[in-house]
């Protein structure tokens, strides 16, 4: 096991982390208290385990009732992500020397004990049937943990909480836009703040007490074979933190993509442009999930947002009229993929990870094919709409020299 270099306490309480601490906003609600337990999943699993409902008696089911086995395990999962970080932040309360990975401990047992009552009685409400109890990964763990030498304690737990917390956000972000249950999304909505403003805290005080925080596809920190944390400072976990601006920018483009091709498959009246939008959704939605699947193995995060640039072409798609939206939507398209092939033909090929590089790589050809029929049906939509606009004033002409005569 490694030795440390004593530091006094006080030294390590940053201004930064009681300010924050203090300022935090109470956004969970109270609800009944519930001892059920989980983990911090590294990646949602692909094909998750169905759960049988709980049986009831009543007759009267709520809307989104048991939608399904994707939102029984990802409520399952937050719930147990809670018991654990309860559990953690107990044992950081009662072992730690230092004041702030104490205060950190409280923190998270009281925002997390909140958070585990709203998700128990949502999944109550909507009879999901889930149960929540520690696995055996995160029981060895808990374990680990309570029987570490007590200069070793503080970066390994907060190590773990750091990438805990990463692997939260990722999971709130990728799953709950995407949940079945109108509960569901809102309660993730509401939760990924606090998350975020955790992540936040745990990186201060990582850095304080030194503590090493490496990315594995576990979800937990990457350890030795003696079971100590390895650093942070590897030449891969340098690379891929390079990569994250691009990850997120790139996330940023197709969630917009996205949102663009289910407005214009509502919307739109040419049947060649719905058809066209179908494809882009269907497609940017897959290459979306790969880029979030990616940031969450690598340790980064995808924004919470599009960004104002992106919204503001979503928002005058939504506000074109009924005669302008094929043109509007597929004008935006040309642009912005227009745009995104540069980008993935100069930065995409020069990103510092071989994933990235790779992604990119694979996506590419279909963007630049998206991109050649915007393109082609924009120069047909203009055509036919300008066909129109000339009947429309011969119409015109034809009712005027009728009136004069």
């Amino acid at each position: 096991m490694r030795t440390t270099r004593t530091t006094p306490t006080s030294r390590l309480v940053p201004v930064a982390l009681a300010v924050a601490l203090a300022a935090a906003p109470a956004v969970w609600g109270q609800t009944p208290a519930d001892s059920n337990p989980h983990r911090f999943p590294a990646r949602f699993p692909t094909n998750p385990t169905p759960t049988n409902p709980t049986p009831t008696t009543s007759t009267t089911v709520p809307q989104a009732t048991a939608q399904g086995v994707p939102d029984t395990a990802f409520v399952r999962e937050v719930r147990t992500d809670n018991l654990l970080e309860i559990r953690l932040g107990t044992l950081a309360a009662k072992r730690s020397t230092n004041s702030a990975v104490k205060q950190f401990g409280q923190r998270m047992v009281s925002d997390h004990t909140t958070m585990g009552n709203e998700w128990s009685a949502l999944a109550n409400q909507l009879r999901l049937g889930t149960t929540s109890a520690l696995d055996a990964t995160q029981q060895q763990l808990v374990s680990r943990l309570s029987t570490l030498p007590a200069a070793d304690f503080d970066r390994e737990y907060m190590s773990t909480m750091v990438q805990g917390h990463q692997n939260l956000i990722a999971t709130f972000q990728r799953l709950g836009p995407s949940a079945q249950s109108p509960q569901v999304q809102q309660l993730a909505a509401k939760g990924l703040p606090v998350l975020e403003q955790h992540l936040t805290m745990a990186q201060q005080v990582a850095n304080q007490v030194g503590a090493a925080v490496a990315t594995t596809s576990t979800g937990l920190p990457e350890r030795t074979s003696t079971g100590q944390v390895v650093n942070n400072n590897n030449k891969a976990t340098k690379a891929a933190r390079a990569d994250q601006d691009y990850v997120q920018e790139v996330w940023r483009g197709h969630e917009m993509q996205v949102e663009l091709a289910q407005l214009a498959q509502q919307k739109a009246r040419d049947s060649k442009v719905k058809d066209f939008a179908g494809n882009m959704l269907k497609d940017f939605r897959q290459y979306r999930d790969r880029w979030a699947d990616l940031a969450s193995k690598n340790g980064m995060t995808v924004p919470t947002h599009i960004g104002n640039l992106h919204q503001d072409k979503v928002d005058r798609l939504q506000k074109a009229s009924k005669n302008e939206v094929d043109r509007v939507y597929l004008d935006i398209v040309k642009e912005t993929l227009g745009s995104m092939v540069p980008y993935y033909q100069k930065e995409g090929r020069q990103a510092q990870t071989s994933a990235v590089r790779n992604l990119a790589s694979q996506e590419l050809p279909t963007i630049e094919q998206h991109l050649d029929r915007s393109q082609t049906l924009e120069r047909q939509v203009t055509t036919a709409s300008a066909k129109v606009d000339q009947k429309g004033k011969d119409k015109d002409k034809d009712k005027s020299l009728s009136n004069k005569k």
